[in-house]
């Protein structure tokens, strides 16, 4: 609307705000310690920090001892700092998660109470940390909560200075927060940290024709404040690694989002029952959201377009690659637990029918249990994870032994044994299809080129495997990860009883020694 503004609804403090934020921040942790670590996601984001920890490498991420760059550093290192003061642990990889999740709730609260009312924010903030979708975010480690909870906070910052610079109040502050809190989501995963809350609130602002709020939002000092978070690191990154802004940017970037050929490929049309259905019981409420009572004039139309915009960019955006991940729209669930709220108050406040509130308390407490039912079928799937093995063999670990995966890369390996040093992955690395094969190989593939030395010490051939433990010393020892059916396969194996197995996997401990080499030494791998 053009030329209005909104009035805050109400900014006295409530006592009962802070007890109901503590509430919300506990039940998103609840559970969150139960399960192992997810393969391959959390696996891999929990292992890359662990190996930074390990190394002391604390600007460069590292994937198996090698620079990896197809994300940038912001969850490294706050699981770097979480994994310092807790413990290297799955609780801790996920605190940076929940920490995001939390945070965009307490803002989301505080913004919808400034300008809605108390109910209003209550009701929004318990849709939203109840929705499973949003609660299994909560509790996972990976980037995508982390960088939905800085866009969530961004765009509201962002709207609150606009909404202030257009009534005359001081906005600066929270301009120079706009500022920040972009950064820091550039920082969590890319320019989508830009360029998501970048096109939510330039349609919102030509739509209602706010360009004074445009130009608070451009403030120099906000854009330089935005400058001084976000340059530093990939001016750092190029310099020490030449290559890395065409790898990072275009490739990362702009190629992967245009090509065709990656995993996940899904229709267009893919987020949208996504959304729906892990969003139940709320998403039922939302045939109200189509009402065109529900979009005429009044105090909570702009807002409402404010949320729609949001929700559309979101999933508009993310719909248009044909490679698509369930976790990418997480940052449309603050706009629509916003405009479930909407619906329900007009419901409730509407109609004298005590029906619409024990329809929420049911709501509610249907979108708690499969929360809890959801996490405790994590639990009991452990999908290949390294925890019972390493369980098993992490007491008879010494700082000189030497991890070895074959034919796989197991994420999830280091960061459970504690492992004091990359661990040597055995594959065909000449193999033509591993540079365009989206996968993990790829994945150190693209680490090795940015250190060639030490992809050349881990990326290991079959033979070059047998050859490296026969000339070992004495007294040296390697765990070997692979499955059953490499025993026969490569020959420091052969005769060797695994010390520990799972449903997958199995692990040998080889110990170089003249038994050994007259065993093993005389032969090499059939295949890798």
């Amino acid at each position: 609307m053009a030329g209005a503004s909104l009035t805050p609804a109400g900014s006295e403090w409530n006592p009962r705000a802070g007890r109901f934020l503590l509430a919300v921040g506990l039940w998103l942790a609840f559970l969150a310690w139960i399960r192992p670590l997810t393969l391959p996601d959390e696996g891999r984001y929990a292992g890359v920090a662990w190996e930074m920890l390990r190394s002391g490498s604390h600007a460069v991420p590292l994937l198996d001892g090698m620079p990896y760059f197809h994300k940038p550093p912001l969850y490294y290192w706050l699981a770097e700092l979480s994994y310092s003061m807790f413990g290297v642990n799955p609780w801790a990889a996920r605190l940076p998660s929940w920490l995001a999740a939390w945070g965009s709730a307490a803002g989301l609260y505080y913004f919808v109470r400034r300008y809605r009312d108390g109910a209003a924010a209550a009701l929004t903030v318990l849709i939203l940390s109840t929705i499973p979708f949003f609660y299994g975010g909560a509790q996972f480690a990976n980037l995508d909560m982390l960088v939905a909870g800085l866009v969530t906070l961004c765009v509201l910052a962002a709207v609150d200075t606009v909404l202030r610079a257009e009534g005359g109040q001081p906005y600066r502050g929270m301009s120079l927060a706009a500022s920040v809190l972009a950064g820091l989501a550039v920082l969590a995963k890319g320019l989508i940290g830009l360029v998501l809350p970048g096109a939510i609130l330039l349609i919102w602002i030509v739509w209602r024709r706010s360009w004074r709020g445009l130009a608070a939002l451009l403030w120099l000092p906000a854009l330089a404040l935005f400058a001084a978070v976000t340059v530093p690191w990939f001016v750092l990154m190029q310099l020490r690694f030449p290559g890395f802004y065409h790898y990072f940017f275009v490739y990362q970037h702009f190629q992967r989002f245009a090509a065709s050929g990656f995993n996940n490929a899904q229709p267009f049309w893919f987020y949208l029952p996504v959304v729906a259905g892990l969003s139940l019981p709320w998403s039922l409420w939302g045939g109200g959201i189509m009402r065109r009572a529900f979009w005429e004039e009044g105090p909570m139309r702009d807002l409402r377009r404010l949320a729609l915009v949001w929700f559309a960019v979101v999933i508009a955006f993310f719909s248009l690659p044909q490679s698509k991940l369930v976790g990418y729209v997480l940052p449309a669930l603050a706009p629509l637990a916003f405009l479930l709220a909407e619906v329900i108050l007009g419901a409730w406040r509407e109609s004298s029918d005590p029906v619409s509130p024990r329809l929420v308390r049911l709501s509610a407490a249907v979108a708690a249990g499969i929360c809890v039912v959801a996490v405790g079928v994590a639990a009991n799937n452990v999908r290949g994870s390294a925890a019972p093995l390493a369980e098993a063999v992490r007491a008879q670990i010494r700082p000189a032994d030497t991890f070895v995966a074959l034919h796989t890369y197991p994420f999830d390996l280091a960061f459970y044994t504690r492992s004091p040093r990359p661990m040597w992955v055995v594959d065909d690395w000449l193999d033509q299809e591993v540079p365009v094969r989206d996968n993990w190989r790829k994945e150190l593939y693209d680490a090795a080129a940015f250190d060639p030395a030490a992809g050349k010490q881990l990326l290991v051939g079959s033979a070059e495997f047998s050859a490296r433990l026969c000339a070992a010393p004495d007294g040296a020892r390697y765990w070997v990860w692979g499955t059953s059916s490499d025993g026969p396969v490569y020959a420091p194996l052969r005769g060797l009883e695994p010390v520990a197995g799972s449903v997958k996997y199995v692990m040998w401990r080889v110990d170089v020694d003249e038994a050994f080499r007259q065993r093993a030494c005389g032969g090499t791998p059939k295949a890798g």
